[in-house]
């Protein structure tokens, strides 16, 4: 089969009507889906035919793919096991044992307590995301908080801190990245780049500003009105004493999640001899989850009498629930690796080879590296792309090689919180139950927001690195 090459900007084309079709039209599968056949389409002009078969392999080969397989059993585990927490009562009981302790009893305090769990999760986005977003989430529903912020939080929280705090699978596949480079000590230059790495901290920390005031901006407003109108509406209702709380069911929550954490970082120490960063992050995820499924089902048929028929449709509706998500994820990975064969991101990549003013490098990086993460939904993937570009250029122009990598993982972050094909993104929206589309439209002001800010920082880094340059 002949595909085409140097296709130049028609290779931004697919992803970047996929993403505005799932925005205008709000069905993410069509149009992620069109996406794909497009680009086959680009790929293997003229020959339709080609590009029809080439498609349906490429579809085929992404789902069959044995990591992919591995991300689909824990993605449906993942549904299952909060569908049996939720299905089976366990749930109810530890909500209301939060509330008995005062803990998370208002709004405030239910926003702090995301912001909180989110930062001490960091082991891998994804079972922080889902951690933080199905734990608070009854907790939100109650107090009258919309499911939009909770995911905003979410995904503001869990992905930043992954990369801030690299003692997970994000930061030995950045390590490995830099390590490749001609670089002195690339331990050092990755501490130094983590640091350097102005968007995540300004979105961790607007995160924690929103969880603390409740500010509100944009389309969120809208959800917020409905989220206290419906809370108000409630509370005029005459509502049933509260039930006790079922401590065997508070129990069963608490062992799932915190096993879920726990195991994580054990089995990346075990199947890596010893190394935490050596070891296998989707197969340790994959053994996390699936035991904390085990601990859930077994703890709530000890707690909760008569609970076979709850826990068994808790697995059924928690898996089918999530499933749609899990096609979006599918067909966004399927989008992304055939983005490569059209060459998107060495397109975007070769825009920095022509004549720029030394002081706009470091932001020209974050802003190409935003795009690439937006266009293809895949933060590692824009930091396996930017990063072998970063670092040359560095080295070449005489610029502070852990100021472009920061650059760098800071746009793939942004890039990737911004994209409705993100698997973050997606997660989140999952997590908190929020409408995909919605949660896209409502966190963009605030990623807009800390992406103005870290387009600020950067402008003054390049600024201040001329300024010494030329002293010296």
């Amino acid at each position: 089969m002949q595909m085409n090459a140097e296709l130049g900007w028609l290779s931004l084309l697919p992803s970047l009507l996929a993403i505005l079709v799932a925005i205008i039209s709000r069905r993410v599968i069509w149009a992620l889906l069109g996406g794909v056949i497009f680009a086959y389409g680009l790929l293997y002009s003229p020959d339709l035919s080609t590009a029809a078969l080439a498609a349906g392999e490429g579809l085929y080969g992404t789902l069959v793919d044995p990591g992919n397989l591995m991300l689909w059993g824990f993605t449906l585990a993942i549904g299952a096991l909060f569908g049996v927490l939720e299905q089976g009562g366990t749930f109810g009981s530890f909500v209301q044992a939060l509330e008995n302790k005062q803990w998370v009893h208002s709004r405030k305090r239910a926003r702090l307590f995301t912001w909180v769990l989110g930062v001490i999760v960091f082991i891998e986005s994804n079972v922080s995301i889902m951690t933080s977003g199905t734990t608070s989430r009854p907790v939100y529903d109650r107090l009258g908080i919309s499911r939009q912020k909770l995911a905003y939080i979410i995904d503001s929280t869990c992905a930043p801190v992954c990369i801030l705090i690299p003692l997970n699978a994000w930061g030995a596949f950045n390590l490995g990245l830099i390590g490749q480079q001609e670089v002195e000590q690339p331990l050092m230059v990755f501490a130094g780049s983590v640091l350097l790495n102005a968007y995540a901290i300004f979105a961790l920390f607007l995160a924690l500003w929103v969880a603390w005031t409740g500010w509100t901006i944009g389309p969120m407003k809208a959800y917020e009105l409905t989220a206290q109108d419906d809370y108000a509406k409630r509370q005029s209702t005459t509502k049933a004493a509260p039930d006790a709380v079922n401590k065997g069911a508070v129990a069963t929550v608490i062992l799932s999640l915190v096993s879920m954490v726990v195991l994580v970082p054990a089995m990346l120490v075990y199947t890596g001899d010893g190394k935490l960063v050596a070891g296998s992050g989707m197969f340790s995820v994959f053994v996390a989850i699936y035991a904390a499924l085990f601990i859930a089902i077994v703890g709530t048929l000890v707690s909760i009498p008569n609970s076979v028929g709850n826990v068994v449709r808790g697995i059924v509706r928690g898996a089918r629930d999530i499933l749609p998500l899990a096609v979006i994820l599918w067909l966004a990975i399927a989008l992304g690796d055939v983005t490569k064969s059209l060459g998107t991101g060495d397109y975007l990549t070769g825009l920095l080879n022509t004549s720029v003013p030394f002081m706009l490098i470091p932001v020209l990086v974050f802003i190409l590296s935003g795009i690439t993460a937006f266009a293809i939904g895949s933060s590692w993937g824009t930091f396996a792309l930017m990063i072998p570009l970063a670092v040359p250029l560095a080295l070449g122009l005489g610029i502070p090689v852990p100021l472009l990598i920061g650059a760098a993982l800071a746009g793939g972050i942004f890039g990737d919180h911004a994209s409705p094909i993100s698997d973050t993104t997606i997660m989140a929206s999952l997590a908190s139950g929020s409408d995909h589309i919605a949660h896209v439209r409502t966190q963009l002001p605030y990623a807009l927001l800390a992406a103005a800010a870290t387009i600020v920082f950067y402008l003054l880094a390049g600024m201040f690195v001329e300024v010494t340059r030329v002293a010296s």
